[in-house]
């Protein structure tokens, strides 16, 4: 039995996971793509103005996804202010705007799905600034459910290196990678599932 058609914008959704997320809803859902400069719908993460002309601009939006957001990824002894100050303005702030802002434009029910990585809980050299950023946006996450029970639900899917994503294959090296596909299924999952407050983690392994 299908469940009911959502109005969905996807952030990011002409990316490698965003793209698999977008071919995925489409088949139930109307999904829109959002951009900073292309797309159905052009906000910016990292302006709070771009955030809420948008929100007004489309305050009938059932749910909102967000594949996009920028982390440097640099040896630790060569992180700048800037550099933090980039990670932390764009992939963590970025989608905390997204929520605040949206709850208070979009109607009972909403639904936010963000995305982290699995540096949350395993470490690369070079991604000090990612594990941050992605443990900053968990524990987010699990707070705003709590605030925004019965209003909206927030979950967040946690995947780590994207088959065929040559990117970032060097700095990943050792790693298992997942299919697109197989990661988009996840954000389905938190989409149309009575979840709230969840990180859903889509890799192969993590070593202890």
């Amino acid at each position: 039995m299908k469940g009911k058609t959502m109005k969905v914008l996807v952030i990011g959704g002409r990316g490698v996971i965003g793209s698999a997320v977008v071919a995925l809803l489409s088949a139930q859902h109307q999904v829109l793509v959002g951009g900073r400069s292309s797309g159905d719908v052009q906000v910016d993460m990292t302006d709070p103005a771009s955030i809420e002309a948008m929100y007004q601009a489309h305050p009938d939006l059932d749910a909102v996804v967000v594949t996009a957001g920028h982390v440097p990824f640099k040896p630790l002894s060569q992180l700048s202010e800037a550099d933090w100050q980039d990670g932390l303005n764009d992939k963590l702030m970025g989608q905390v705007r997204l929520v605040q802002s949206g709850a208070r434009y979009l109607k009972a029910g909403a639904v936010f799905v963000l995305t982290s990585g699995l540096l949350e809980r395993e470490h690369i050299r070079g991604g000090s600034c990612a594990s941050l950023v992605n443990a900053g946006l968990a524990a987010f996450v699990r707070s705003a459910a709590q605030e925004l029970w019965g209003q909206a639900r927030v979950n967040l899917v946690s995947p780590g290196p994207v088959a065929g994503d040559e990117r970032g294959a060097e700095a990943f090296a050792g790693f298992m990678s997942i299919s697109s596909e197989q990661i988009a299924r996840s954000y389905l999952r938190a989409l149309s599932q009575p979840l709230s407050g969840k990180v859903l983690e889509v890799f192969a392994e993590v070593t202890r």
